[in-house]
């Protein structure tokens, strides 16, 4: 280096920002069918291997073999052996059934807003869930042609006008 570089300075990060995990990060979506596990049918369902899926995607993956059922796993190809109960019978992966739980628990303390109170909401809702008062201070555009057409052959040298 010489005496003309100087050393670069470092940018420090800002301190109000939070870094939040990703989804991926904190595998909370099932690599099969690429769907959030939820509390419902779509339970975090842990192979003997140690991998993760939801339990509707491992429904459609048992096979027989020498006439018992097995679950052969996506990522190793390594064989559980399937529970009386189907996958129902298979253990939870508890690390991402709680982190499920709690994202669930987190949207329903947190307050939900009006349609109203948003702005992004008006453009997201379809026009026949929007309210009347919505649409009060819309301004309707206007025709881009003449109302009565100069030409009645054609509406092209009307539509320029």
């Amino acid at each position: 280096m010489t005496e003309d570089e100087g050393p670069v300075p470092e940018v420090p990060a800002e301190p109000n920002e939070e870094v939040q995990p990703s989804r991926d990060s904190r595998k909370l979506d099932c690599i099969i069918c690429f769907s959030a596990f939820n509390l419902a049918e779509r339970l975090p369902r842990k192979l003997y291997c140690g991998h993760t899926f939801c339990q509707a995607c491992l429904r459609r993956l048992d096979t027989v073999i020498n006439e018992q059922m097995w679950i052969p796993c996506p990522q190793c190809r390594q064989n559980t052996p399937l529970p009386r109960g189907g996958a129902i019978g298979l253990d939870l992966d508890l690390a991402a059934f709680l982190g499920v739980k709690a994202e669930a628990e987190n949207q329903r303390s947190s307050p939900q807003k009006t349609p109203l109170e948003t702005k992004s909401s008006f453009v997201k809702q379809p026009i026949t869930d929007q309210p009347p008062s919505a649409w009060a201070n819309v301004a309707l555009a206007e025709p881009r042609f003449h109302r009565s057409p100069c030409c009645r052959r054609c509406l092209l040298c009307c539509w320029w006008c």
